[in-house]
């Protein structure tokens, strides 16, 4: 009959709710973990978010359907190697007293936690690109979060930082690393994204196909 089973009609139920259920309980755990280690509204205002946004796209993409890694996987290493530049920026340029304290008008960071948070995050990032060569869909929360805070809001926020602070624009502890970001988020953005047209046109490609299978019936 020509007819085409796709992907998410043969896993079975059970696995396709783990992929979704999962990934929403770590949301739900790190919106408390950003909201408890805030200084201020810091985290409150732009990690919160983030990790909303990055389950909302993880459903809309990667649950659905996994990118190709040969796409992904070298943007998201090159984005990856540039997180710990800009850690070396921020941190020797004393990011973690100024941001909460210039932006938010609260209490900076102690050096130790703003360390650890970091460290967490990237040994997190690293096995992201792991979901990402192994075609493993609960982590690519994490590869979500990373593209939108990581990349394009570091990439987007480190500008605006020195307009919030002073009122004009200037250098803010981290910019100039984030510049490189410009550049990389829309490109991870698009190849993450990508999967969603690329199913469409499956989907389009099928219904056709099992058409023109009935019509020579």
């Amino acid at each position: 009959m020509g007819v085409r089973i796709s992907e998410s009609e043969s896993v079975p139920a059970t696995l396709r709710s783990r992929d979704a259920i999962l990934p929403g309980v770590m949301t739900v755990i790190l919106v408390a973990t950003f909201t408890y280690l805030s200084p201020g509204l810091s985290l409150i205002t732009t990690f919160v978010p983030a990790i909303i946004l990055a389950y909302v796209c993880y459903l809309l993409t990667s649950f659905q359907r996994m990118p190709d890694p040969s796409r992904v996987l070298p943007v998201y290493l090159i984005a990856f190697a540039v997180q710990f530049l800009h850690f070396a920026e921020e941190f020797s340029t004393e990011f973690y007293t100024r941001w909460p304290v210039e932006v938010f008008n609260a209490a900076p960071f102690e050096l130790t936690t703003f360390v650890q948070i970091n460290m967490v995050s990237y040994a997190a990032f690293a096995l992201g690109a792991v979901a990402i060569h192994r075609g493993i869909k609960g982590p690519m929360l994490i590869v979500w979060f990373f593209t939108l805070m990581g990349v394009i809001g570091n990439g987007v926020l480190h500008p605006i930082y020195p307009i919030l602070a002073t009122g004009e624009f200037g250098y803010f502890p981290g910019l100039y690393t984030s510049v490189i970001y410009l550049i990389l988020g829309p490109i991870l953005f698009r190849r993450l994204w990508e999967v969603r047209s690329d199913s469409g046109s499956a989907v389009n490609h099928d219904v056709e196909t099992n058409s023109n299978t009935g019509s020579s019936q």
